[in-house]
């Protein structure tokens, strides 16, 4: 879709509450994402500069060189309907290599940070960053723009209390490197809002990935599920919330901010955009951090990573 009613009413009610930074990507829906992001901007009349537009390219094989990200970000641009993308990132590192399994492998880190480095340079991009980066590459990356004199501001990782252990060494990092980190997944894909447990299930096709974190019992792909899943988490996060008068989902995404990053949060109604900007305006404290991290270990097991190892 490039038109509609529910996605606009989501992100009008999220930055009537505060938000001021949208997220999207070429990949979500092979651009219409970013149209319709464009759309609902210029229908709700919203927009830069109180609006901060971000967007990602994905580093495809048939990428080979700086230009292609130039190319890249000039699209994307016209998709949202602006001149100067306010954040635009690489999505991952370049780990899709059709050849790999013939001994062939390709990367092309450098060329695709000597394209952010030009959109920098351009004008097309007010701002640069990665995603999805450990604490090796992102070393690697912010020192190859430095020495064009280009800021990496921004890496964004997989980040909620359901997936936190991993990348600690990230996080020490990018601070390091005084770099802002952006946390997708702040509710690990709705499992900590607090709505889902062995009478809840969700819906078919999500409950075939979510069933396992939910009830737990099982073994999938070498990681072992204890009977009850991610309930003593969502126990914890139920009660801090009702001492708080927040929800869960509010309690969760609050935690992401008290590790110093951005969260950005799905919402796919009014209702869910109006939720998630509950999280702002407040702080957890010291207790029911340590309260919730405790209750964290005590799952035994993360979300999914996505697919990404933070190298």
């Amino acid at each position: 879709k490039t038109e509609d009613k529910a996605t606009s009413a989501a992100l009008n009610a999220a930055l009537a509450n505060g938000v001021n930074l949208i997220d999207t990507a070429e990949a979500y829906g092979f651009g219409n994402s970013e149209r319709l992001t464009g759309w609902a901007a210029r229908s709700g009349g919203w927009g830069q500069p109180d609006v901060k537009f971000a967007t990602k390219f994905a580093p495809l094989p048939w990428r080979q060189d700086a230009e292609s990200v130039v190319e890249a970000c000039r699209m994307s641009a016209a998709r949202l309907g602006i001149e100067r993308i306010d954040l635009y990132q690489i999505h991952f590192p370049d780990i899709i290599q059709p050849l790999k399994a013939f001994g062939i492998e390709r990367r092309k880190e450098e060329e695709y940070w000597d394209g952010l480095a030009r959109c920098f340079e351009l004008g097309l991009a007010a701002n640069v960053g990665v995603s999805n980066y450990g604490p090796a590459l992102v070393s690697r990356a912010h020192a190859a723009l430095a020495r064009r004199g280009v800021p990496l501001v921004s890496n964004q990782i997989n980040l909620s209390l359901m997936y936190r252990k991993d990348v600690r060494a990230t996080l020490a990092r990018c601070a390091e490197l005084d770099m802002r980190v952006l946390g997708y997944f702040p509710l690990a894909n709705g499992l900590l809002a607090g709505r889902y447990d062995e009478s809840n299930l969700p819906g078919f096709p999500k409950s075939l990935t979510m069933r396992k974190y939910v009830e737990g019992g099982v073994t999938s792909r070498g990681v072992t599920y204890p009977a009850g899943g991610a309930m003593p988490l969502i126990r914890a996060l139920r009660a801090v919330a009702a001492a708080r008068g927040k929800t869960p989902a509010q309690v969760a995404i609050n935690w992401v901010v008290a590790q110093g990053a951005i969260p950005i949060p799905g919402a796919r109604n009014v209702q869910m955009a109006t939720e998630n900007a509950g999280a702002m305006g407040w702080t957890l404290t010291a207790e029911e951090i340590a309260t919730l991290e405790a209750a964290s270990d005590a799952v035994g097991f993360e979300f999914s990573s996505g697919g990404f190892t933070l190298e």
